[in-house]
């Protein structure tokens, strides 16, 4: 071998070494690919098998749904929840659909398409299937796991869990709620009934007594008459009592919001207890921060109520020494939103006090601090349960602080809106104007003796003259007999009840044009919590409950007739066109001091003489009009003309869409009412009717969230700023 093949040859052997070490080097790769490929593989698997024994321990069946051929895979818990099996465990989807309950295929193939088609995410509904036990409950989830190039389907994976023992105990809990709901229902009428039979003959003694105190009597008779007239009041404030909790228990307590004076008000308040201190030689005074807001929006009857109960205890507890009542504005605001408010109310007394271990347990229901107060005090231990209650929905607490002999203070936080300038919330109601139902030729409808003989006293010592009848029928022949300027209806009468006469009488109003809308009032027993929405949306335009007082009776004949667009002339205020003179709020009252030696600030009180019995109309008060004629006349070019066509068709369009939404809320009819209300909102907005359209908003507000208890107020509210309105258009047309 030459030199030079000799360097060919170890030429050739380095190429090949090389080649040799670069195939090495790619087996080495291979082998530590396929290793790490290994090395996934066995972990895949045991996480697999980590998988199926979670799926075993939570019991669902496994399932892998390949798309293209409708074949599904289902584990062995399937097998077992059905009690069937498939070979291979392989299941055809015709198969599968065909054990669905009847009810729920539909249900199964909408989820599935939504799923194949991307509307979901996944794959989710519960449905029934047939077993080898029977129907059983299934839950079946799942989402697509494998899609081909195009994007399409392939796989459908997910899990099957029978739920059948979780529907079952929902089931029994939709039972047990249809039952409480329906044990609450009956509790309800309960109360209901309760009350007009205990508040019938009630009314019967309360107003045979006071009829009685005219009357000639000796000194003793006099003061038995006093402890009859005394007990039956107190039977009705137990009465009262007891139905407050059972409304705010029932969560149907309805909470206004209503502009009013806040100072005013507690001096008004405390006013009314002033005298009963005094008779046990007890000082009372006043003390008001200069914050506190002079007007806040509110419920200022739940409030009276709570305000009224604490200072009834302090009086009741105290034999010698003083209340102290203060309002403030409460140091801790952090919490609230703005142009909301907390104030603290206080009433501290010098009275027999509540030991430490008492003052927790006297809001509850039923109980006081000490049997013996209830031998030597009375009471139920009702007042104060109903207090907290009242104040916790004002968003406040009540609070406590009482050493024995010596005192109690009691303190309570509410919070308020506050009060602006704007007509869009009502203001609290005014002393009664001055109007008077002298004269009116009334229709009466009631079918108890008693009752009958109260009301005849009253309407004679008012100056009424009046017809009476026993039942509903006999009140709808009268009316079609003779013109009344009012009917009083009681609602629960034989024969037809007044709620029946009442929609006869407005159905035959309906069906003569000429024959001019007769205001009717609902006396009644009934005082529970929506018994004045419903008597109002059966087409009735006032409510007193019983017993009756001449003075709540003579406010709902006074409100009902405003409220009817035939108001008599002797109860229709003059009209003044001149609004742009008028101011925004109300002028305030002026404040009569009740002047006691005991009393450190003054107490105001409200009083109003009684309007003298003439023909000329009384002016009306300033600001009362429903809507701005200054700016409809501006807007309408100042012709008085086209003002009174547009009053005209506004007229006819309030008329019937009031009657539209009165039937809609009662069948809860959602669409026709917002119909109705929606249009309302916009027409009132357009004659500037500020505080009708308010109204509107509210009530639209409510029918979308339906809550009809909300609802049946709001339409009340509505009622009232629409026949405010519609009184100002038709003297408009005059």
């Amino acid at each position: 071998m030459t030199h030079a093949e000799h360097d060919d040859a170890l030429q050739g052997a380095l190429v090949r070494i090389e080649r040799l070490s670069e195939e090495r080097d790619a087996l080495e790769a291979l082998t530590l690919r396929q290793a790490e490929e290994i090395e996934a593989s066995r972990k895949t698997l045991v996480s697999a098998r980590r998988h199926m024994l979670v799926a075993e321990a939570a019991r669902v069946a496994q399932w892998e749904c390949d798309v293209p051929s409708g074949r599904i895979f289902l584990s062995l818990r399937w097998d077992e929840m059905i009690g069937d099996a498939a070979p291979d465990s392989l299941w055809d989807l015709r198969g599968l659909l065909s054990r669905v309950h009847p009810e729920d295929v539909l249900a199964v193939r909408a989820a599935f398409e939504a799923a194949l088609n991307g509307n979901s995410d996944r794959y989710s509904v519960e449905h029934r299937v047939a077993a080898a036990t029977g129907w059983i409950w299934i839950e079946s989830i799942g989402m697509i796991t494998e899609r081909d190039t195009a994007g399409a389907p392939l796989k459908l994976t997910g899990y099957n869990r029978d739920i059948t023992a979780r529907r079952e105990m929902l089931a029994e809990i939709d039972k047990a709620r249809a039952e409480a709901e329906e044990s609450s229902r009956a509790k309800g009428e309960f109360l209901a009934n309760m009350s007009h039979e205990v508040r019938t003959p009630l009314n019967a003694i309360l107003g045979l007594t006071r009829l009685l105190h005219k009357s000639k009597l000796d000194a003793e008779q006099r003061r038995y008459l006093q402890l009859v007239d005394s007990s039956a009041t107190a039977l009705l404030g137990l009465l009262n009592d007891v139905l407050d909790l059972s409304k705010i228990e029932a969560g149907k307590l309805v909470f206004e919001q209503i502009r009013f004076d806040v100072e005013r008000w507690i001096n008004d308040v405390v006013a009314l207890h002033v005298p009963a201190a005094e008779k046990k030689g007890v000082s009372v005074d006043i003390d008001i921060a200069p914050d506190v807001p002079p007007v806040v929006v509110g419920d200022p009857g739940r409030l009276r109520q709570v305000m009224s109960n604490l200072m009834s205890n302090a009086i009741k507890f105290t034999e010698r020494g003083s209340i102290h009542v203060t309002l403030a504005v409460d140091d801790d605001q952090g919490d609230l939103p703005p142009r909301r408010q907390r104030l603290l109310f206080s009433v501290r007394d010098t009275g027999i006090g509540i030991p430490e271990d008492k003052q927790r347990q006297i809001f509850e229901a039923f109980t006081q601090a000490d049997a013996s107060t209830t031998r030597r005090h009375g009471g139920t231990g009702l007042g104060l349960a109903i207090c907290a209650r009242l104040v916790n929905m004002m968003e406040g607490e009540v609070r406590v602080e009482s050493r024995p002999q010596q005192g109690s203070t009691f303190s309570f936080t509410a919070v308020f809106d506050e009060a602006n300038d704007d007509f869009s919330v009502l203001s609290e109601p005014a002393p009664l104007d001055m109007l008077t139902v002298h004269g009116l030729n009334v229709l009466l409808a009631e079918d108890h003796a008693v009752n009958e003989l109260l009301m005849r006293r009253l309407l004679g010592d008012m100056g009424c003259t009046f017809t009476v009848v026993r039942n509903g029928e006999e009140a709808v022949s009268a009316w079609q007999r003779q013109r009344f300027d009012l009917v009083l209806m009681d609602v629960q009468m034989p024969v037809m009840s007044g709620f029946d006469a009442t929609a006869q009488i407005r159905a035959r109003e309906a069906a003569l044009p000429g024959r001019p809308r007769t205001p009717i009032v609902a006396l009644t027993a009934h005082a529970m919590a929506g018994d004045r929405e419903r008597c109002l949306a059966e087409g009735m335009d006032g409510y007193v409950s019983k017993p009756v007082s001449p003075a709540r009776l003579a406010e709902a004949m006074q409100s009902a007739m405003r409220a009817s667009s035939e108001v008599p002339e002797v109860l229709v205020p003059e009209f003044d066109f001149d609004l742009s003179a008028f101011p925004s709020r109300p002028a305030p009252v002026a404040p009569v001091s009740l002047s006691a030696p005991s009393v450190r600030k003054t107490i105001t009180a409200v009083v109003t003489a009684p309007a003298p019995i003439a023909s000329v109309p009384a002016p009306e008060r300033k600001g009362a009009s429903a809507l701005d004629l200054a700016r409809l006349l501006e807007t309408m070019g100042n012709d008085m003309a086209s003002v009174r066509e547009l009053a005209g068709v506004m007229r006819e369009d309030i008329a019937l869409r009031r009657r539209a939404i009165r039937k809609a809320s009662i069948a809860r009819e959602v669409p026709v009412l917002l119909q109705h209300v929606h249009a309302l909102k916009g027409a009132f907005s357009a004659i500037f009717a500020l505080g009708a359209a308010q109204a509107s908003r509210q009530l639209e507000t409510a029918v979308r969230a339906e809550q009809w208890i909300e609802v049946l107020y709001c339409v009340n509210v509505l009622d009232r700023e629409a026949t405010r309105v519609d009184v100002d258009l038709e003297k408009l047309l005059a």
